[in-house]
């Protein structure tokens, strides 16, 4: 695939999200939200300018999306959501699964 590239930067570890987005796309979006787990199914996932020196890394879904800048999100190791975990802007905690791993 072709390389990804936002404000003149390459973001090799979110461009692979991007690149695989057909793993993705038909899985399972979960949202912590002050102690509340919420779920939609993953429509795409994109990773688009942010401002001018940065890129959004950003899972879109039927009801909702989660994302961050990428110089303050990140994976994170967690048991409180199944599935690979995020961590965005002020502990922003939300998670993805494969379609078909629910």
């Amino acid at each position: 695939m072709e390389e990804l590239i936002i404000n003149g930067r390459v973001y090799p570890m979110w461009s692979q999200f991007v690149e695989k987005k057909s793993e993705w796309i038909g899985g399972t979006l979960y949202d912590i939200d002050m102690g509340v787990k919420n779920k939609t199914t993953i429509t795409d996932i994109e990773l688009i300018p942010n401002g001018d020196d940065s890129a959004l890394f950003r899972v879109k879904g039927e009801k909702f999306d989660c994302g961050f800048d990428v110089q303050y999100g990140g994976v994170l190791g967690s048991e409180e959501l199944p599935g690979l975990n995020f961590s965005g802007y002020r502990s922003h905690v939300f998670s993805i699964l494969k379609r078909g791993r629910e």
